[in-house]
């Protein structure tokens, strides 16, 4: 009897077993078949939407007689270019807000973009030089190699180029390597540009080579008087037989080389305060005539000694002018000493102060000997003496009009000579009003 129920409650315990599963297995086949009645539902939409475009576009194209597919391409061809022009127009922005020139140069050597800086520069026209390999456009055989050693090596790198012409010009320039590909070795880098900087060094390298000229002139303009004053020392201490006017003589010639020497240092002096005041602002004004009366007081005995005279001409009103005093009157005073020094005796002097509404007016003429056309060009040049300078070997040191036209370029102003020798040379200077 109990082995009757045992085996009655193990049948019905069988039959709830299978009829669980047959229920999971019913529920995964609807799940299942919902899945793929699902996507096939997507796949009949996608064909309708697709047989409907297409359905769309010819019924289009006969009653208007357009392609409405091929307008939509169009579109999306328009919005593609726009888009590159847009990124373009942004590079060209980026690269022109770069203070130094600046190119960008693809895997072939040619321009891909230009800046204006670098346009300015080299008098080049962006349209005739884009898509141009550098080589032709730049002609500079170290600028290749520079360009040549960036690819190679996809290394950052700098050299001093100079490039030849009319003007000789001086750039430091470098090359930094543009690639997608940052990690990898160059030989298996694509799609590389080079981006070059061009910074305009002219200015530094002329005035390094000015003032290596400027300490060479010094040099020997110095080594002359001291040789000539060693001369004469020598030859009065050597021979005990000498007389005393000879030794007068040369101690004279002596006294004389020591006022050249004098003049130089003070002008070289003045050039250096000159440079130490090029970026100060003049803030006082001065009464000009007063500065100019003064001026030609103090080079009286000068002139008189030189057999010359010193006229100054000028109008009742007062001249006021925001000047440095002792600027102005350095000025003047060059001005002067170098038509006493050269023009000759029985030279006259006129100085003619004026103003006009934008600026104040000074010229100097005498009739000495004068200046030869020739020599006009080179005369504010730093130690440049003419012929007449030569023959006559009078004091100077060769830097007064240089410090002149240094003073005049400080005020903004501008320096004209004019010279017929033998009959008049006219300094003209106009400075405008502050």
């Amino acid at each position: 009897m109990l082995l009757m129920q045992v085996l009655l409650y193990f049948s019905i315990l069988i039959i709830v077993l299978l009829a669980v599963l047959s229920s999971l297995l019913v529920i995964n086949i609807r799940k299942r078949n919902n899945i793929l009645l699902e996507i096939n539902e997507l796949l009949n939409s996608n064909k309708n939407f697709l047989k409907n475009k297409v359905s769309f576009y010819n019924s289009a194209k006969e009653e208007t007689g357009e392609d409405l597919f091929i307008k939509d391409t169009e579109n999306l061809l328009e919005m593609f270019r726009a888009a590159v022009e847009d990124e373009a127009k942004l590079v060209d922005s980026i690269l022109n807000s770069i203070g130094p020139g600046a190119l960008i140069v693809d895997e072939n050597r040619e321009i891909y973009r230009i800046n204006e800086s670098l346009l300015n520069s080299f008098y080049l026209k962006k349209e005739e030089v884009t898509g141009r390999k550098t080589a032709f456009v730049f002609k500079n055989e170290k600028l290749e190699k520079l360009i040549g050693r960036a690819f190679n090596y996809l290394k950052n790198s700098r050299e001093n180029i100079t490039f030849y012409g009319d003007e000789d010009r001086y750039f430091l320039v470098e090359i930094i390597p543009i690639t997608s590909d940052s990690g990898s070795k160059p030989d298996r880098v694509k799609n590389i540009k080079l981006l070059v900087l061009f910074e305009n060094v002219t200015q530094e390298v002329e005035f390094s080579r000015l003032r290596s000229h400027f300490v060479a002139n010094i040099s020997h303009e110095m080594r002359t008087p001291l040789t000539s004053i060693r001369g004469y020392i020598d030859t009065i201490l050597d021979d005990r037989t000498i007389s005393k006017k000879k030794i007068q003589e040369y101690l004279q010639k002596s006294l004389e080389e020591v006022e050249r020497l004098n003049f130089l240092i003070k002008d070289v002096l003045n050039l250096s305060n000159i440079e130490f005041k090029r970026n100060v602002l003049f803030e006082r004004k001065h009464n000009l005539i007063d500065l100019i009366k003064e001026t030609i007081k103090s080079l009286n005995f000068l002139a008189e000694k030189n057999g010359i005279q010193i006229k100054f001409n000028y109008g009742s009103k007062v001249i006021d002018y925001k000047t440095d005093e002792e600027l102005f009157n350095q000025m003047v005073r060059n001005i002067i000493e170098n038509s006493i020094f050269y023009g000759g005796r029985g030279t006259e002097i006129k100085v003619d102060l004026s103003e006009s509404n934008s600026d104040v007016i000074l010229k100097f003429s005498d009739n000495g000997r004068g200046i030869n056309k020739d020599e006009l060009p080179y005369i504010f040049q730093r130690f440049y003496r003419g012929q007449g300078s030569k023959s006559s070997r009078q004091i100077g040191s060769g830097l007064g009009l240089s410090i002149v036209k240094h003073t005049v370029d400080l005020h903004g102003g501008k320096i004209e000579v004019h010279s017929v020798p033998g009959k008049e040379t006219l300094f003209e200077i106009r400075m405008p009003k502050k």
